[in-house]
């Protein structure tokens, strides 16, 4: 039996991987073969050479079952599996139908054709109408590179698209910045919704903020790129304090590193620490998820608790729509703006013109504050904290964003 009669099989019976190893329907019914075949021969000889006669068209039907896995698993499988179908050179990659008929059949409606970034789309949760409930929107219209035609607009010196991505608004979606050789994610124009309508006062009420496109970095700054960053510093007469984390693996986020370190990494490769909204929008796309996957719970593939760290990127789950990594879990990350108990209800009454791209208040509740996110409680990303510039914590990284000049 084939691979793909394998899946076909598990999918129209329910039958898990481990279990259709487990009982192998179709070997029980060669050696049923074999041993008549064997037992005719034996009948033949002990008649002395007689003509063979004709098998019984009804001894196929008139066959025991077989009971070497749970009572009635074979003969459900060939009662269930529609025999017209021809299984024969069937390609994993074939789209499956369900059939109209019961019991579930599956049938080969025709062959997958190659992914296009035109084909994405946006999977929109609603809370109020259960778990299960969620619409579907296109994603921003796409073209896979210059040659389609479309307008791309120049990056700025010290960045490079990578190749083959996909341009949208006239950005490609992913680039790479020369100085730490991180890849940057393209986060388009338009509106971010920050806060929650049920949280921390400092985190309420839910506010639209209109943003212009920029890039952040996919993963986390991390150990090894900060070392590099330092020892460049140092030689050029610069004093740079190590991560606290600096004996870690290098591929593990910098944590303990002052906000003004972490701000002159990101200027010293042209680019700046994300703001608030921006941050917020890279974790919860443009409808303004709870958590980067949506608004349920994590599915870990390994354990994972708040304020553990790993390596950057290790967790695919934890990624948002746009394809960043480490948003909710992993290292706290610093951010631009100061940090203000009052910042979201002022937003809620500010005018719209004046919210667009918000980099937050002019001054702090608290004297050097400046705001930290992620690694909020059960995930939440619209969580937010106020830490001074000066901390020097064992949970709290950063990343980067790049900002693009605007039409306007």
């Amino acid at each position: 039996m084939s691979i793909s009669e394998r899946r076909l099989i598990e999918a129209s019976t329910g039958m898990s991987r481990r279990g259709f190893f487990a009982y192998q329907p179709d070997a029980h019914t060669l050696i049923w073969k074999v041993c008549s075949v064997v037992l005719t021969a034996a009948l033949i000889t002990g008649c002395g050479g007689s003509t063979p006669q004709p098998a019984s068209p009804t001894a196929e039907a008139d066959r025991p079952p077989i009971n070497s896995g749970p009572v009635g698993f074979a003969r459900r499988v060939e009662e269930e599996v529609d025999d017209s179908i021809d299984l024969s050179g069937v390609d994993p990659n074939d789209i499956f139908d369900l059939a109209t008929a019961p019991p579930p059949n599956f049938r080969t409606a025709g062959k997958a054709q190659a992914s296009r970034p035109a084909d994405r789309f946006v999977a929109t949760i609603d809370p109020a109408a259960g778990s299960t409930s969620f619409e579907i929107s296109e994603s921003p219209t796409q073209n896979t590179n210059a040659e389609s035609g479309a307008s791309v607009n120049s990056l700025p010196a010290g960045f490079t698209a990578i190749a083959d991505t996909p341009i949208i608004d006239g950005w490609p979606s992913r680039i790479v910045c020369a100085a730490d050789q991180s890849e940057m994610v393209l986060i388009p124009a338009g509106d971010s919704i920050i806060g929650t309508g049920d949280g921390p006062g400092d985190c309420v009420p839910k506010v639209l903020v209109p943003l212009s496109a920029f890039y952040i970095s996919k993963l986390e700054v991390n150990v090894a790129q900060y070392a590099e960053f330092r020892s460049k510093s140092i030689k050029i007469g610069k004093v740079v304090e190590k991560s606290l984390n600096v004996e870690a693996p290098g591929d593990f986020p910098a944590v303990g590193v002052a906000w003004v370190e972490a701000r002159a990494y990101a200027q010293a490769s042209r680019r700046e620490l994300p703001t608030e909204c921006q941050w917020e929008k890279a974790a919860r796309g443009s409808q303004g998820l709870a958590a980067p996957w949506g608004n349920g719970r994590p599915l870990w593939s390994e354990p994972r608790e708040l304020g553990q760290l790993d390596p950057c990127g290790i967790f695919p789950d934890d990624k948002s729509v746009f394809g960043v990594l480490d948003l909710a879990g992993n290292a706290q990350e610093w951010l631009l703006d100061f940090y203000s108990e009052s910042n979201h209800e002022e937003l809620a009454v500010m005018d719209a013109s004046r919210r667009r791209d918000w980099a937050g208040p002019r001054r702090a509740s608290q004297s050097g504050e400046r705001v930290v996110k992620g690694d909020g409680p059960d995930w939440a990303v619209w969580f937010r904290r106020g830490v001074r510039m000066t901390e020097r914590s064992p949970h709290i990284g950063f990343r980067c964003v790049l900002n693009l000049p605007t039409s306007e």
